[in-house]
């Protein structure tokens, strides 16, 4: 028995994950949400609907009795499958680190037969310098049978900084991100729904919007370009209301300001397509990162990068798929889109497509396939099947 447990992380990580997995032959029960659920089962996968809903805008008091009635359910089944390997691949939550990541990861080791936890960030955003998390991750780190981690740089730091033996990392790369619809939109018909210029060059930063992510870093770079046919289109939601209020003081005073598009809601998978292929190219100008699912996304389209030299980065961007900053601010950003936009042709979609195959789930989980145990009996809930 292999069970998937994602706390209600990133859906489109979590179904191309175990779509990956189960093309390798893996047999596996998720245990799924409210978003995942229903596009686990038309995947053929079998999954369990603990988490339920992950509304933002529930009262806090639904969250939290929502919350604590998974703890419960998720320990039950849990205990019912007892044995089998258990795969972490979500988040510890940064508010309830002490019982998420002290006593919840402690009951996943005791129940599994194998524990793998996938550490997406060997630290949480913006608080890499958190005694306190440090202490509390050096303990996390211990519990697991292997930690799965996405670039060599997170495998030296689990190393150097939290002593974790060598053999219990292994590397595994994010997956290409293939949940994300492509129709037969054209680049004119994305452009005309977004109400962009046709021969204008269009600059995108997608997704949740945070001071870790370095939006104000690309507002100062755009406002340094020619002011001529280049446009920046923002699709996301604020994560921080303190943020927000700083970015629009620093739009409002933009003298290009009527170039800059603002698209401030989330963005469902469906209508992702529409500011990619808009797009002429990817924005990234994070402040501090290990890695980004958008490094997987925009090779999806076919979109060249232009990123900042953090994390590990520049390790996947080099490679013929975009720009590296020379340095992390505005006046590096500044300097990179320049070269972009001198020759914007330099990149060919067809080959950035090429390159990007080999990080289809499909062959990201091919290695991984080995860690798993083969079932000895079926995924079930109050004793009865969960069918796919």
């Amino acid at each position: 028995m292999n069970l998937l447990i994602t706390g209600g992380f990133e859906p489109n990580f979590t179904v191309g994950f175990a779509r990956g997995l189960a093309a390798n032959g893996v047999e596996l029960c998720v245990i799924s949400c409210d978003e995942t659920a229903s596009r686990l089962t038309a995947a053929g996968i079998a999954n369990v609907n603990l988490r339920g809903s992950l509304a933002t805008n529930r009262p806090p008091w639904v969250k939290l009795a929502n919350l604590v009635r998974y703890y419960f359910r998720l320990l039950g089944f849990l205990f019912r499958h007892r044995g089998a390997t258990f795969h972490f691949t979500g988040i510890f939550r940064r508010e309830w680190i002490l019982w998420e990541g002290l006593v919840l990861n402690r009951c996943f080791r005791l129940m599994a037969g194998r524990y793998l936890y996938t550490v997406h960030n060997v630290l949480p955003h913006n608080r890499e310098h958190s005694r306190f998390l440090r202490w509390v991750y050096r303990r996390v780190y211990r519990v697991p049978h292997r930690l799965l981690v996405h670039t060599p740089r997170d495998r030296q730091q689990l190393i150097t900084e939290f002593g974790v033996p060598p053999e219990r990392i292994q590397i595994t790369s994010i997956g290409l991100n293939e949940e994300m619809p492509v129709s037969t939109l054209t680049r004119a018909e994305a452009r005309d729904r977004l109400k962009l210029a046709g021969p204008d060059r269009v600059l995108l930063f997608f997704g949740k919007i945070d001071e870790y992510k370095g939006l104000d870093l690309l507002l100062s770079a755009f406002e340094d370009l020619d002011p001529d046919g280049t446009r920046l289109v923002i699709a996301g939601a604020f994560r921080n209301p303190a943020y927000r209020a700083q970015i629009l003081r620093q739009w409002e005073g933009m003298t290009r300001r009527n170039a800059v598009h603002f698209h401030e809601r989330f963005i469902p998978n469906e209508e992702a397509e529409v500011f990619f292929k808009a797009a002429d190219v990817l924005c990234l100008p994070y402040r501090n990162i290990y890695q980004s699912g958008l490094v997987f996304l925009g090779p999806r389209f076919g979109l060249p990068m232009i990123v900042t030299d953090v994390g590990s980065l520049r390790e996947f961007v080099e490679e013929d798929l975009g720009l590296v900053t020379r340095t992390n601010d505005a006046q590096g950003l500044a300097e990179a889109l320049k070269t972009f936009l001198a020759a914007p042709d330099r990149f060919s979609p067809g080959a950035i497509l090429e390159h990007a195959q080999k990080y289809r789930w499909n062959n990201v989980c091919r290695e991984l396939a080995p860690l798993y145990s083969r079932p000895t009996r079926e995924c079930s809930q109050n004793g009865e099947r969960v069918s796919p």
